[in-house]
């Protein structure tokens, strides 16, 4: 269909009249064509209309109609899947025209129209804005599989260069869409990304936040660009111009958030960033440090009081320089090998780039005052006032409340960067007076929290922001993705608060300062403007550090009793309670150990303490599969142990069960390096599992008996990693021999065990005048025992039926389980 034709007698209003009936009839055509039901005919169709709109000379109206029309039906669909209203999956429409490669012409139109121009046709630059919210749309409505193949189908066509481009975009609303491109594409892409371009992202999404909203206001109101206001901001409502120009500064923010949220996208990904990698993004661009500062210290927006941003830019920064997640900070392990140093030298090297920068101490200091001096009537009076700048109705109390929670996002954010400095504080050259200049704020992060008071709203919103955690950070779309443990883990401010300052008091005591404070006369050079020399005499004053030593001990045992509160329901959430009461433990350890037991008497019980809380998170690791993590702080548990006191009283019976499960992750480790089914078991594997069911099939010998027939050097040799990685690459040269794959496997199906009949299994005869135990055939063994160790399925029967019972009655079992180890502890 084109355009009417009108000849000679030129009429304006009959001109635009002929020219809207034609371009409704147009949007039927095509609303028809996606309705169709044949899907023969749809997919005819759909071909006719890509081949088209690949076509450089296409009518911009059937482009712009076309893909805006597209996009309704994606918006419509991801709204209804939100509200959980439709499963996930993409509709037949969907399939079919990815079937036709939608996603390569997609972003062909956004990279054919995205530079926008004065005097270009807005169908354009419409078309183009479509075409990659369409894409976007995708990334949300499909399982988890579509998304995934559309996220790399987008990255083969170089997605991450149109949005590098669009954020610098004459177009405001196109520098939007690249963000939330980015932000939707953080989940699934994975390491595809080098350190380099995430550099490059996080800077270029800092500066554009930091721009403010001038930028949108003036072009909702210029006449060249105002468009994008009323198509994508109020995309299907009646407003006016000037309604549409109100929103401008709304929309700004909404942007700016939207780009920070990318930006944090890229790095809180699970599995973690290594140090190294997240180092390398620091040496690219230093100074997003700085920019990230600026964008948590920018006031909160009267247009946009709901604002995410700032907090944002805090969790971007614990995010850069956080520990391993299997690290107690403070706790040594036998474990700590060159991986580890390796990680901790390049952890070290990224503080150093922190501190490097000019006042850096200060712009920490600047961050938490900013949250400090905030009063939450002044945000109240915001929240109420936001119709003034568009918004149709008043905001909620639930999103009121959640702005104090992002206030204690950025409190325990700034607490995590202290008392990890404190680590690398000679590294990194810390002075002094820089870790006086921060004592004040551990310090008022130590105090107690008022109980929260329904009937009076600031306890209850104070009591709100300090006791928020992080443990659910977003890994692209939290709602779909695949469970996973949170990538950032910080404590509340009633923890990390005092393991920050027990850390700054332990350096300025290892470093013999700590006492020499009292006799100062005049402020260091180099305190912060912000601290005073009465508040640091005050704070290292022998008798509050006493009080604070004893209130500290009491927050180590809370944070653990409640560590096993959760922890028949969450058992990931348990173990950040656990590990973060043992960092607590291990600050107030160092620091007794600095001050050369001056106040022994007052940390009495801590090193129990700290022993009981990594063997509790050792225990919530085994629980949910993380081995690693297990073993490490089993290992630390015990080692931890060994220079206990006798006066801490602590039972030998829990170093034995930190032992246990020390052992416990070790045997998981090894299966799973064996576990891998494109990997053939060791022949000595196989020798001894036949031996154990011999030993069945004689009752009279006890299965367990063969593991003390395995010589140390036998099992190092069958869980060997590099034996394996040897056999599968040796694996061709033996099919060249004689027997191809196919073949193999036949013999591989056939052969049960790789120990032949006859064989002698030496050292199952243990009973005095006992004959020599000998391998029989396969066929001469019933054939269950072949299947012995595979769980036993049972199907289901409905409600009531044997399958439920056995579920209940093994649910039951556990939770009785749980309830003894927790009495023990």
């Amino acid at each position: 269909m084109s355009a009417p034709q009108v000849k000679n007698n030129y009429d304006p209003s009959i001109m635009a009249e002929s020219y809207a009936q034609w371009e409704k009839s147009l949007e039927i055509e095509i609303q028809r064509t996606f309705d169709v039901v044949n899907r023969d005919v749809l997919e005819s169709d759909i071909t006719r209309d890509l081949a088209r709109l690949k076509d450089p000379q296409v009518d911009p109206d059937f482009l712009c109609t076309w893909t805006g029309i597209l996009w309704d039906r994606t918006s419509m669909s991801r709204t209804a899947i939100e509200v959980q209203k439709a499963p996930l999956g993409f509709n037949h429409l969907i399939k079919t025209c990815l079937k036709h490669n939608l996603v390569e012409i997609m972003i062909m139109i956004t990279t054919r129209y995205g530079t926008f121009r004065l005097g270009m046709k807005n169908g354009h630059a419409l078309a183009s804005y479509c075409a990659l919210a369409v894409l976007v749309d995708l990334l949300h409505i499909g399982t988890h599989a579509e998304r995934q193949a559309i996220a790399d189908e987008m990255l083969n066509h170089d997605v991450m260069d149109i949005c590098l481009k669009n954020i610098d975009s004459w177009l405001c609303s196109y520098r939007r869409l690249a963000a939330s491109t980015i932000r939707s594409l953080a989940g699934l892409i994975g390491d595809r990304i080098s350190a380099g371009t995430i550099a490059d992202i996080i800077a270029k999404m800092c500066a554009f936040v930091l721009q403010g909203p001038r930028f949108f206001v003036e072009q909702f109101h210029a006449p060249e660009t105002k468009w994008q206001g009323g198509i994508i901001v109020l995309r299907g409502l009646n407003a006016t111009e000037a309604e549409v120009a109100k929103c401008a500064l709304r929309y700004s923010g909404l942007a700016h958030d939207d780009a920070l949220w990318a930006a944090q996208g890229l790095v809180c990904t699970y599995p973690v960033l290594s140090a190294k990698f997240r180092l390398e993004i620091l040496k690219k661009r230093p100074e997003i440090v700085d920019l990230l500062f600026d964008c948590a210290i920018t006031p909160r927006p009267a247009w946009y009081p709901e604002r995410q941003a700032d907090a944002v830019a805090c969790e971007i920064l614990a995010l850069l320089f956080q520990w391993p997640p299997y690290v107690v900070p403070g706790v040594s392990s036998p474990l700590d090998g060159s991986s580890r140093t390796q990680e901790w030298k390049a952890l070290s090297q990224a503080l150093t780039i922190l501190t490097s920068r000019e006042e850096w101490s200060e712009r920490l200091i600047e961050v938490w005052m900013s949250v400090e001096e905030e009063d939450w009537r002044h945000v109240d009076s915001l929240f109420h006032n936001v119709k003034n700048y568009g918004a149709k109705t008043l905001l909620g109390k639930r999103t009121f409340q959640l702005a104090f929670e992002l206030r204690g996002i950025k409190r325990i954010s700034i607490l995590r960067l202290i008392t990890t400095l404190t680590h690398a504080a000679d590294s990194c050259g810390i002075t002094n007076a820089e870790l006086e200049s921060l004592l004040r704020v551990a310090y008022v992060a130590s105090q107690k929290v008022k109980q929260a008071d329904k009937e009076t709203e600031e306890d209850h919103l104070m009591h709100m922001e300090r006791t928020q955690d992080m443990f659910g950070v977003q890994v692209g779309d939290s709602r779909i993705a695949p469970q996973v443990d949170p990538p950032l883990q910080i404590a509340e401010e009633i923890v990390i608060g005092p393991t920050a300052l027990a850390r700054l008091l332990a350096v300025l005591g290892q470093r013999g300062v700590l006492d020499s404070i009292q006799t100062l006369k005049k402020a260091p050079n180099g305190l912060s403007t912000a601290t005073s020399l009465d508040q640091v005499q005050m704070i290292t004053h022998p008798e509050v550090i006493r009080k604070f030593l004893l209130i500290a001990i009491r927050r180590v045992e809370s944070r653990t009793e409640s560590g096993r509160t959760v922890a028949r329901s969450n058992p990931c959430y348990a173990r950040m309670h656990f590990m973060s009461s043992a960092e607590l433990g291990a600050a107030l350890v160092s620091f007794d150990r600095y001050t050369r037991g001056k106040y022994a008497e007052e940390v009495r019980g801590v090193r129990k303490q700290l022993v009981v809380a990594l063997g509790n998170a050792s225990e919530m690791a085994i629980r949910t599969g993380q081995s690693q993590t297990a073993l490490s702080l089993a290992l630390g548990a015990i080692t931890s142990a060994e220079s206990i006191p006798d006066t801490e009283g602590l039972d030998e019976a829990i170093t034995a069960k930190n032992m246990r499960r020390a052992d416990q992750a070790r045997a998981t480790l090894r299966q799973g390096e064996i576990v891998p089914q494109r990997f053939r078991v060791q022949k000595c594997t196989r020798a001894a599992l036949r031996g154990v069911m011999g030993c069945l099939i004689d009752l009279s010998q006890p299965a367990m008996s063969v593991l003390t027939v395995l010589s140390r050097s036998c099992v190092r040799r069958a869980f060997s990693p590099f034996l394996v990685r040897g056999y599968a690459a040796k694996a061709p040269t033996e099919q060249k021999s004689g027997i191809g794959a196919k073949d193999a496997s036949a013999v591989e199906e056939k052969t049960l065990s790789s120990c032949p009949p006859g064989t002698v299994l030496e050292g199952l005869n243990y009973l005095k005048g006992q004959p020599t135990v000998i391998a029989l055939p396969d066929e001469e063994y019933p054939p269950w025992l072949w299947d012995l160790l595979k769980p036993k399925v049972y199907e289901d029967d409905g409600p009531g039926g044997k399958a439920e019972k056995k579920r209940l009655r093994k649910e039951n079992q556990q939770r009785i389980k749980d309830q003894n180890f927790m009495k023990t502890q």
